[in-house]
């Protein structure tokens, strides 16, 4: 894996003892964790609040979490300092941090919901318009703007440099990025806590009238004000874990990719998680990817 520093000095690989990017469907769809092992020069740039540049995609993102690891003894001998860090990415980290001033819009694009709570993106493509946002003191607006996402039945995906808005159902209708063999994954069946974690929703007219979502199903129930019933469905609409699989290091795959399994129906991508482990600690080295696959609950 391959690391700039703010300087644009790439990070010797022999000194990332350990590095995971994660690409998910949240409102800040990618992350980075990392050990490397540290001089004093690197120590400042590997502070709180620095960027770090992913190689290849040549994504920014900002450390928000930076602490030094000192003096481990492994197999007999002292290593060098390591400092850990976590990072985000840096177009849209602001929307992880709560807010001291309260965010109030209404009938205002998804990128402008971002930019309001202090991310850099211009645009997102597939935009749409919220009918009303609110996120108070004291709240993250990374929750609200997921909120709105469900009501809108989609997610946001990071790729080829840009944010974008999918459907969901929308996803399922794209090439599929990959194969893999039914066999070379793991199944996972949540029935039951499908019933108890997909709820449906419920909401009420101006006369006081119910509004209802999509209730076909026994399921757990939750009052949602100020809803339509398109945005009651939405908001029942999900991606439910199927499988999970390992492959060999695949960095181009994203969230929101859709894979081809041989022999049955396709899945999404709901997180790809690449890892790669140096072993220069002696703890063997490797570096795979990890996905965690879906498909469209209604």
């Amino acid at each position: 894996m391959i690391l700039y520093l703010n300087n644009g000095n790439q990070i010797r690989g022999d000194l990332i003892k350990s590095a995971v990017v994660r690409s998910d469907m949240s409102p800040i769809p990618v992350t980075l964790e990392a050990e490397i092992r540290i001089d004093e020069d690197m120590a400042d740039r590997l502070a709180e609040g620095e960027i770090i540049t992913l190689g290849g995609q040549g994504d920014e993102l900002r450390i928000i979490k930076s602490t030094k690891v000192l003096n481990r003894v492994s197999q007999g001998r002292r290593e060098m300092d390591a400092i850990q860090i976590t990072a985000l990415l840096n177009a849209c980290h602001t929307v992880s941090f709560v807010r001291g001033r309260a965010i109030i819009k209404e009938n205002v694009s998804l990128s402008s919901l971002y930019r309001a709570a202090g991310a850099s993106i211009k645009s997102v493509d597939g935009d749409f318009p919220v009918p009303r946002f609110y996120c108070l003191v004291g709240d993250t607006p990374s929750f609200h703007i997921n909120r709105v996402l469900q009501e809108e039945g989609g997610i946001v995906r990071w790729k080829d440099g840009r944010l974008a808005f999918f459907r969901l159902a929308d996803l399922f209708s794209q090439d599929p990025s990959m194969d893999l063999p039914d066999n070379a994954s793991d199944d996972i069946d949540s029935g039951f806590i499908e019933r108890h974690e997909i709820p449906w929703f419920y909401s009420l007219k101006d006369d006081a009238s119910f509004v209802f979502g999509n209730r076909q199903d026994a399921r757990s129930v939750r009052y949602a004000p100020f809803k339509n019933v398109q945005r009651l469905r939405n908001m029942s609409t999900c991606l439910v874990q199927r499988k999970t699989s390992k492959i060999n290091l695949a960095a181009g795959i994203v969230a929101g990719d859709l894979v081809n399994i041989v022999g049955a129906d396709p899945l999404c991508v709901i997180t790809a998680a690449h890892a790669f482990f140096s072993g220069t600690d002696g703890s063997g080295s490797d570096q795979y990817t990890k996905l965690w696959l879906g498909d469209l609950q209604e």
